[in-house]
């Protein structure tokens, strides 16, 4: 997948009014549509990445016309470059020492606490889901060491929003059948 300086994200109760979201948002400003689609229960997700401005300028736009239809939102400029190979799957090809899986009610914040846990911690990213089959949540998967884990964990309890995390789950040395499923994207 290809690295982009910034990533935005809108989230919406409405089908239709995240649809409006992604038009406008394109029509604004330059930008590449990573996805947009419905999420369960009734949501929709439109996450777009480029230049910092760009996303800015799309992503102001899709606010305002997303209006009281916002569920959550992100906008990261200097996103961490793991962040979008696990979106797709492409960071599982690592050594697996630790891992903490992180759970969250909204796609926004499962991409805001990965990319918070990268930069403050001494870990990997290994997956991100956004959604798919989850009932609207998403989770992420790191890994290194048992202390940078566990420390990671601590920090991602705190840094989180109110209500946004809804599991943190550490587990040290997992059996390699366990890290098999997670790779082959079973979960």
């Amino acid at each position: 997948m290809m690295k982009y300086p910034a990533l935005g994200l809108v989230e919406t109760n409405s089908v239709a009014r995240g649809i409006l979201v992604h038009d406008v948002m394109l029509k604004k400003a330059r930008i590449t549509v990573l996805e947009s689609h419905s999420l369960c229960p009734g949501k929709y997700m439109v996450l777009v990445a480029g230049g910092e401005r760009e996303v800015q300028e799309a992503m102001e736009e899709g606010l305002h016309y997303g209006g009281e239809a916002v569920v959550d939102s992100l906008f990261i400029p200097n996103i961490s470059e793991e962040v979008f190979p696990a979106m797709t799957g492409g960071n599982q090809d690592q050594e697996i020492d630790s891992v903490v899986i992180v759970e969250t009610f909204s796609v926004s914040a499962a991409v805001v606490l990965a990319d918070q846990a990268l930069k403050h911690n001494a870990v990997r990213l290994l997956d991100l889901r956004l959604a798919q089959g989850l009932g609207g949540k998403a989770f992420f998967l790191i890994t290194g060491p048992l202390y940078e884990v566990e420390e990671a964990a601590r920090y991602l309890e705190e840094a989180a929003e109110p209500g946004m995390v809804t599991n943190i789950e550490v587990i040290p040395a997992p059996h390699a059948g366990l890290m098999e499923a997670v790779g082959g994207r079973i979960l």
